[in-house]
């Protein structure tokens, strides 16, 4: 089987019609046919999709996967394909929206996502999303290939849906990626961190005592996903900045349920529609979540589920959560939203990354530290920005804030930590936190200003001691090569 049988329709006199999943795989298996790995044979929605995804993160590798033959929980082979590690690779999502360096994401994500291009609505005949609809007691959730990912969760969840509200005050729509365990062929729970602005929408439908309008899409082009992850104002919707990230115009449609007051992306693989209950919640969980910890058994809303969508053919899109699959495009977007931030207020800023070991709690900066002091200002400066970023590294411009090797050869080095360790209690943090009591939102933040003392005066060199290194034109003429088979290297041995 091959992806390109899953691709009817995308082009016409020519040029590629508007950007979604499958034409995202068409090309990249047309143009880094590497970085796509095609499981032919049945593969296990039951841990084996996601231990897969873990065996190659394990030796660094980060292909997108598609999976031809996922077996459903029943044992039968789904007629519906899975592709998983979609955004695994932050080469591959830089390269989305046009960013040649992916190490400057922080800079240039920011430029092109605030370029908003509005939405254009086209009509149910139009969109591929409705070209298969099934409603009321026809609906049967069970059907698509879920994926049980981790030991201890309560079941199998859709990972990748993006939930849609609104404000019920101005109608304006939000979309945010939630994590909802399929329970039954027509109902699902769902789980929103109370700080969010979807929580923000179903309460105050909740306040009226009326049911929430919802639906959840499924599967679209990659920049769409980074554009929709994007955290902006409130109210205010997503899709003109997914519009940005994708460099066109998205393509709405309404629902069959809300009509135009839920619109969803008429390229989107599947799209579920229903309603929240008022003021009903379940048990829900236990999870793993990106934290890499199991998430406790919370009371969630859950969803009443009134009519599928999706195209001929659909193809399901996974999230292994706590990898970089997930983690890798929330990222990128909290990288742009410190650096705009903290760059606004102190123009020493060089760069802002948010590394994957620090399962979004982390935030490194990297500073041309001119005064005294300018550490703990950038480190005030960033812990507002994102409200899951809890611990805030502040290093010099000599420093790779992309090897966490340096970094922490920084915090060795470079404090002491009687002064210069900030602890700020009483901020926000993630109710996901397992270091604070759920539901918490509030909790101990605080940062490391590892910095080396600033030079005495304007272009003079820092008072420190000197780094060890080898003269730099030594270095440009020197191989190793010389001395060893390239072929070898597999084989010498590593420092663990």
């Amino acid at each position: 089987m091959s992806i390109v049988s899953f691709l009817p329709n995308i082009h016409k006199g020519g040029l590629i019609l508007s950007l979604c999943l499958r034409n995202f795989l068409q090309e990249l298996e047309q143009k880094d046919p590497g970085n796509l790995l095609r499981i032919k044979e049945p593969i296990n929605t039951k841990y084996e999709v996601t231990a897969l995804q873990y065996d190659l993160g394990a030796k660094g590798r980060y292909p997108v996967i598609f999976c031809e033959k996922p077996v459903l929980e029943n044992g039968e082979v789904s007629e519906i394909p899975v592709v998983v590690n979609l955004t695994a690779s932050r080469k591959i999502c830089c390269d989305l929206l046009g960013i040649a360096d992916p190490h400057r994401a922080a800079m240039e994500y920011g430029k092109r996502v605030t370029n908003k291009i509005e939405p254009t609505v086209i009509t149910a005949a139009e969109a591929p999303v409705k070209e298969v609809v099934y409603r009321g007691g026809d609906v049967d959730l069970t059907k698509l290939p879920h994926i049980l990912q981790h030991e201890m969760n309560a079941g199998r969840y859709i990972t990748a849906g993006f939930l849609v509200t609104n404000d019920r005050d101005t109608g304006i729509d939000n979309c945010a990626l939630m994590r909802c365990w399929v329970k039954g062929k027509n109902l699902t729970g769902v789980v929103a961190s109370p700080t969010t602005h979807t929580v923000t929408n179903i309460q105050k439908y909740f306040a009226h005592d009326e049911d929430v309008p919802v639906a959840i899409w499924i599967g679209h082009h990659p920049a769409a996903l980074i554009g929709a992850q994007g955290k902006w104002g409130y109210p205010a919707s997503h899709y003109p900045y997914m519009g940005g990230t994708m460099g066109e115009s998205l393509r709405l449609v309404p629902t069959e349920t809300h009509g135009d007051k839920i619109m969803v992306p008429a390229d989107a693989e599947i799209v579920i529609e229903g309603f929240i209950p008022a003021n009903y919640y379940c048990a829900e969980g236990p999870f793993g979540e990106y934290t890499g910890y199991v998430g406790p058994q919370i009371p969630a809303p859950v969803i009443n589920v009134t009519c599928v969508t999706h195209r001929k053919n659909p193809i399901y899109h996974d999230y292994a959560v706590g990898l970089p699959d997930m983690l890798v495009l929330d990222n990128l977007a909290i990288e742009a939203k410190i650096y705009s931030s903290v760059k606004a207020l102190i123009p020493e800023l060089i760069n802002v990354h948010v590394p994957l070991s620090g399962k979004r709690f982390h935030a490194y900066l990297q500073l041309n530290k001119t005064r005294p002091g300018i550490g703990k200002d950038a480190i005030l400066a960033a812990l507002p920005c994102y409200p899951r970023v809890k611990h805030i590294f502040v290093v010099d411009k000599d420093i790779d804030i992309f090897n966490d090797g340096e970094v922490l050869w920084a915090v060795a080095t470079r404090t002491q930590w009687d002064k210069d360790v900030y602890i700020l209690p009483g901020g926000t943090v993630s109710p996901l936190d397992p270091s604070v009591p759920y539901p918490a939102v509030t909790g101990c933040n605080g940062g490391i200003d590892a910095t080396m003392p600033p030079p005495i005066q304007p272009g003079l060199p820092n008072y420190y001691q000197a780094v060890n290194k080898i003269p730099d034109d030594f270095m440009e003429t020197f191989s190793g090569e010389n001395f060893y088979d390239p072929a070898d290297l597999v084989k010498m041995g590593t420092t663990f």
